[in-house]
């Protein structure tokens, strides 16, 4: 072959090598040198999961594909796991890191009694949703809002709960009058800092962490969101701040609400209305879309299957005679409470993962219900039958092939609304199947210590709002008899937002 050959193909390239320099030779031969010794590294190093069994394959192009396929089919990969190593610890692959899946109630009762030092819950969430940059550094080191929840929130639900019916009638009314604590303006803020907090977290988690604090302060929403509810929050907080400077804590007519709960265990710098404000939203953040996210789902059921209705609403309004609407009442409607939770059990909500679900023109943020109980291994872990777990790893229990093993929920691929009232029926109304409890067997609100705080105020909130939806409604879906299918997106399992439910004002 000439040499014209060889000048030809180089100049019907959009570059040339011709005549290349020194110095561009060597940059390219380093550049070579670096990624062939990345490469060598990655494909040479020692696997520090090698111990564990991996769904799909634990070879780079193996669980490169199957990580591709976890994000939209992570329930039958996590089935698949379950079912192969049902009593063996697991693992799969993300897009960045292996997730490794325990299953075992023996494991997950490890899990939950792990120190906090060892496998913290705390750091699996400030290391995924970037709370320090944020919601700022002193939501994290500083957690008394979580101690509000758990405590004053639970013990004053009574109090609470005229105002809870309130605005449930007003929701469902769809009337929202411009009056003090309902602000339409300021109930739309709760609802944008919460889809900027999940935009802002998949900016930062493509963001080198040097510049975090700098991209999280001047190129997110977060602020704006915070300084527009702080328009409606401060004067209030300037006028019971000033009631406290005068008569003290106990001034007379204190409002029983979260507000005055955080004012009460907030240090002086705390204290501000700012980071009062931004307390609110962050409580508010954890507590919107997972409630309207169950409370979707359970609506789809009811209105695929209207036969439960009627049974429902014979059982609210005996309750609602005898000890009227209040929060006694929730606890007695034992059907009511056997929906609501069947269909956590079915579709699941856990509290692991949060991420950005773009389904135009919405942006919807979904916690993560495939596994719950996530942690982060602070330190090396050594489960009892011998499994070793590294620093740094991500470690999860398999909440949903846990919620459909057979054998512990018969039929558990079909909904039975009905499911914990019939067993709560036998075993002489024990409360261990009540919608807000937890064990190894059933895990949507986490387990432990790290359960949900605030789960007891939802139960009462999604409660009073199904309660209220069978008394003064008959629904159905669009297309009659046919629930929609759940969307499987990563680890969480949304519900269709396309799908149509037909309302219809009960008929007395």
């Amino acid at each position: 072959m000439s040499s014209t050959n060889y000048t030809s193909l180089s100049y019907s390239l959009p570059f040339h090598f011709n005549e290349p320099s020194l110095t561009f030779s060597w940059i390219g031969f380093t550049l070579l040198a670096i990624l062939l010794s990345y490469g060598a590294f990655v494909i040479l190093k020692p696997d520090p999961y090698a111990h564990i069994p991996a769904v799909g394959g634990s070879g780079i192009i193996s669980a490169y594909y199957t990580a591709k396929k976890f994000y939209s089919h992570s329930h039958e990969l996590l089935d698949a796991g379950y079912e192969k190593y049902k009593d063996r610890i697991y693992r799969i692959p993300d897009k960045d890191r292996w997730q490794i899946i325990v299953s075992r109630p023996d494991q997950i009762e490890e899990l939950r009694k792990a120190p906090d030092d060892v496998l913290s819950f705390k750091d699996f969430v400030d290391n995924t949703l970037f709370i320090k940059y944020l919601m700022g550094r002193t939501i994290v080191t500083n957690e008394y809002h979580v101690g509000v929840v758990r405590s004053q929130l639970t013990k004053n639900l009574s109090v609470l709960f005229d105002d809870l019916r309130e605005e449930i009638q007003s929701a469902f009314d769809d009337i929202i009058p411009q009056t003090d604590g309902r602000e339409p303006e300021y109930l739309k803020v709760n609802i944008d800092f919460t889809m900027s907090i999940t935009k802002s977290r998949d900016r930062l988690i493509h963001t080198p962490v040097f510049l975090r604090p700098l991209v999280a302060r001047y190129l997110t929403t977060v602020s704006e969101s915070v300084a527009t509810a702080a328009k409606y929050l401060g004067p209030v907080i300037q006028e019971r701040q000033a009631k406290i400077d005068e008569y003290g804590q106990d001034y007379p007519e204190k409002p029983a609400d979260l507000l005055s709960w955080l004012m009460e265990d907030a240090s002086d710098e705390e204290r501000t209305v700012t980071q009062l404000t931004n307390r609110i939203l962050s409580l508010n953040f954890a507590a919107i879309h997972t409630s309207s996210m169950t409370f979707t789902h359970t609506l789809y059921h009811l209105a695929a299957e209207p036969h439960y209705l009627q049974p429902m609403r014979e059982e609210i309004e005996s309750v609602i005679a005898q000890e009227g609407w209040t929060k006694i009442a929730m606890t007695k409607m034992h059907k009511l409470d056997s929906f609501l939770k069947e269909s956590l059990r079915y579709n699941g909500i856990g509290f692991g993962l949060y991420f950005c679900v773009p389904l135009a023109p919405h942006c919807l943020i979904n916690p993560t219900n495939s596994v719950s109980l996530t942690r982060l291994a602070l330190k090396d872990f050594t489960f009892t039958d011998g499994t070793f777990i590294p620093k740094g790893t991500f470690i999860s229990a398999a909440a949903q092939p846990i919620h459909h093993d057979e054998e512990k929920y018969p039929d558990s691929e079909k909904f039975n609304g009905f499911r914990f009232a019939n067993i709560r029926t036998q075993d002489g109304y024990n409360t261990t199947n009540q919608f807000v409890n937890t064990s190894p067997d059933y895990i949507s609100f986490g387990h432990g210590k790290h359960a949900c705080p605030g789960r007891f105020f939802a139960a009462n909130e999604l409660k009073s709002m199904l309660a209220y939806l069978v008394l003064n409604y008959d629904i159905k879906m669009k297309n009659e008899g046919v629930r929609p299918k759940n969307l499987s997106v990563a680890m969480s399992c949304l519900p269709d937002l396309s799908a149509s439910v037909m309302f219809r004002r009960r008929q007395l």
